[in-house]
């Protein structure tokens, strides 16, 4: 009886949270099969289920409540889900020395106002969330980010606050975020800091974005900045092309982000409609270390997307990648392991699905 009561009450007072501050679960699974050659230095073939080739799968809770006057207070916090095996969570993240963590896609706290959004945590660089935007599809298998060991768009940073404005006259936005270092005595050591602005003029969108990262000492470690633009016809067919371009101040990787060299990287792309529900896709990356000999990669990626619903969505996506002969990445990297030998390139596809709730 006791139990029953104590059990009650508990589910009492969760409903009664739940329905103050709107919580909701949220997510995505997406599996594809998945076939890649130029697998290892002996230029082997693999094929296996991979989890996220169109994005990656996760799932989450979020709430918000009002607060009136135009302030509103929320919160999120989101797990990768890897739907090949049942893990989640559970890996490193980029960024990050702060090992294995559950929560790792997102865990923000934030107060919206009249003036802007205010959070708190862990999230998404602004460079990766434009990154990928201005990507054909923003995919996981043979996308721009595949290549982001060259330029800083793969991140998420934690203890940071970010901040984005309300829309403003020419539609777009300010962006601004700030990682502490939390080194006593030195307010710079191994921050991040980042703003970016995004404009809006009739059927033209663009950014234009800049970052720096600061390492041992408060010592310039590295800096970018980047620029995107999107059209999109009367016909629906969106053009998308962006340049990223990160400049190394120190041969050392003080700030534990990868980047030893300087690096840059582009991406054009192409997607339209072949029917009221089926887009088709075209896109071409590109990132090097110019100073590095060899080190570049290139991938030319098409895709077929099939809308069945709002929210299930069905694929069929192929690539083709270039590595530099000092280069051995792969086209995609969740699920199994595919990298390629030195030099080694890569052709590769994937059919699958995703479904959101």
């Amino acid at each position: 009886m006791k139990k029953s009561v104590i059990a009650l009450a508990c589910l009492t007072a969760f409903t009664n949270i739940a329905q103050a501050a709107s919580v909701k679960a949220y997510g995505r699974l997406d599996a594809g099969i998945t076939s890649i050659s130029g697998v290892g230095a002996n230029d082997e073939s693999l094929t296996g289920l991979a989890y996220g080739p169109l994005s990656s799968s996760r799932w989450g809770l979020k709430g918000k409540e009002d607060l009136g006057g135009g302030f509103g207070a929320f919160f999120a916090i989101e797990s990768e889900v890897h739907n090949d095996t049942g893990l989640s969570g559970g890996n490193n993240k980029t960024g990050s020395n702060a090992g294995s963590v559950y929560w790792k896609r997102k865990s923000i706290i934030g107060l919206k106002t009249n003036f802007g959004t205010f959070s708190l945590g862990l999230n998404k660089t602004i460079d990766k969330v434009l990154a990928s935007k201005y990507d054909m599809i923003g995919s996981n298998f043979a996308g721009f980010k595949t290549i982001s060991d060259y330029v800083a768009i793969g991140d998420r940073i934690d203890n940071a606050i970010f901040y984005e404005s309300k829309e403003l006259g020419t539609g777009g936005k300010i962006f601004f975020e700030r990682q502490f270092g939390e080194v006593a005595g030195d307010s710079e050591e191994n921050t991040r800091t980042g703003i970016a602005a995004t404009f809006k003029f009739g059927d033209v969108n663009a950014f234009l974005a800049y970052s720096e990262a600061k390492g041992a000492g408060g010592a310039d470690d590295w800096d970018q900045v980047g620029f995107g633009i999107q059209y999109k016809t009367p016909q629906k067919v969106v053009l998308k092309a962006q340049y990223w371009d990160l400049s190394n101040d120190t041969s050392a990787d003080t700030s534990g982000l990868g980047f030893s060299a300087d690096g840059e990287g582009y991406s054009l792309s192409v997607l339209g409609p072949i029917s009221q529900h089926t887009k088709i896709g075209l896109g071409y990356h590109h990132s090097e270390q110019p100073d590095v000999s060899g080190e570049s990669i290139s991938i030319t990626q098409l895709a077929l997307l099939h809308s069945f619903s709002k929210k299930v969505t069905g694929y069929v996506m192929a690539g083709s990648l270039d590595n530099g002969s000092a280069a051995n990445h792969e086209l995609h990297k969740k699920g199994f392991s595919s990298q390629a030998g030195n030099g080694v390139d890569q052709d590769g596809f994937t059919i699958g699905m995703r479904v959101k709730f």
